[in-house]
């Protein structure tokens, strides 16, 4: 993928994510589990490493320790 299309497909799932997020903060699993498929998918095409979003932001477990 292109630079640009790839930035436009992070964008594209993020507001996806963020359109399911009242669905995941209710609990719903089929929510839960397609933000977790859609959070997969924007690692991938932002090729950032594990823990990490392509804003730098860490994720709070891996962040904080035990």
């Amino acid at each position: 993928m292109k630079p640009n299309t790839e930035h436009q497909e992070v964008k594209r799932l993020e507001d996806e994510r963020l359109r399911l997020a009242p669905e995941v903060v209710g609990g719903d699993p089929a929510a839960v589990e397609e933000d977790r498929r859609l959070e997969r998918r924007i690692r991938e095409l932002a090729g950032a490493r594990r823990g990490t979003h392509p804003d730098g932001a860490i994720e709070p477990e891996l962040r904080d320790g035990p």
